[in-house]
This record gives C-alpha cells, structure tokens and sequence, in this order.
C-alpha cells in the first residue's frame, strides 16, 4: 500500500517536477512598469478642398507601460502616452494628444536584448472638441538589464490613427474652416525609460 502511494504521489508531482527542470537556469517572468519620457513627431492634417492644412507641433510627451513578461521570450503590454502640442496655424487652442494601446513584443535574447512589437488601441485628439479614433502601432527597441529588477528601455515607436472625414475638433467651425480629410495621420515617437520588474 505504501508503495502504491508512493507511486501515486510521483505520478501527481511529475508534471510540476518537469516544468521545473525545463524552467531551471531561467529568469523568472515579472511583471514590468516603465515609466518614460520622449519627443513626439509633428502631424500633418491634411484640409478639405480651399479649407487648409495645420499641423501639430512636434514636442515632448510622457507615458508609462506596465507589461507581463512571456516566454517566448516576449512582452504583453498596456501602453498610454500624452503629449500636448501648438497648433500651426494658431487655433486659438493647443491639441492634446493620447494613445492607449494593448501590445506585443518579441524579445531577442542577446545583451542588449533589441525586441520588435506591435500594438492596437485608441487615439485620443483634443483641442476645440475631441475625437477618439482606432490606431495602430509599430515598435522597434532594446531592453538591456542593468540587474534582476531593473532594465534600460529605448524605443521608436510609430502611431497611425484613422480619421473620419469633416472631422471638425481642431478648431471652432464658427471661426475656421478646417475640415480634414485623408484616412490616416502618422506619428513618430522617440522614447527613454526604466523599467521596474517584480
């Protein structure tokens, strides 16, 4: 009896004992939060017919991500940024700019660990009125640990958000004529933070 125990109790930790020899020699996924600081590209919105371009001043942002590590090895993240921008020509108003993404990255194991990612989300415009639109993201950067619980991260990330025609929320329609048009409006993002892991 005691021998068929025993060989039940085997049976019932071996899927644990293996897991544990094919983790064994690994860093253990964390949890990671990155606060960042970085310098967004200037946007180009293209106006209707006679109506006029603007663009919104390139500038400094700041965001912040907090990701789970995978092991792929990889990242799974929520990423939010905001950068406040002047209006060229002047508004009257500034245009206040956001992203919320949900994204992915594939690490590449090396010392300075370069990893490639992707994200979708939402896009948030504001100045006279707001919109918010869906986006798309593309992201290529390194991660060099600097310890078990501390990382470097450097990355240029690139946001395109789909707009809607006669979308009128730079400006008061009452005063200006600007009705954009085009499908898509791009921006570039270059970004330097530290990463917490636990």
């Amino acid at each position: 009896m005691k021998q068929l125990l025993s060989w039940a109790l085997l049976a019932a930790l071996y899927p644990s004992l293996l897991l544990a020899a094919e983790n064994e020699g690994r860093q253990p996924l964390r949890w990671q939060i990155t606060p960042y600081l970085g310098y967004g590209s200037e946007i180009q919105f293209d106006g209707q017919d006679d109506s006029g371009n603007a663009s919104a001043d390139a500038g400094s942002l700041f965001g912040l991500s907090i990701g789970k590590e995978t092991a792929d090895p990889g990242l799974i993240e929520v990423l939010f940024s905001h950068q406040k921008s002047t209006l060229s020509p002047s508004q009257g108003t500034d245009l206040n700019i956001s992203y919320l993404h949900f994204a992915g990255a594939l690490i590449f194991e090396n010392s300075l660990r370069p990893y490639v990612g992707a994200g979708i989300g939402l896009s948030h415009f504001s100045a006279y009125d707001s919109t918010t639109r869906p986006s798309l993201a593309l992201a290529l950067g390194l991660q060099p640990r600097l310890g078990e619980h501390l990382a470097l991260r450097a990355e240029i990330r690139g946001y395109g958000t789909f707009i809607s025609d006669n979308s009128s929320f730079i400006c008061d329609p009452k005063l200006c004529n600007l009705y954009l048009q085009g499908d898509m409006v791009t921006q570039a993002q270059a970004n330097l933070g530290l990463t917490f892991r636990f």
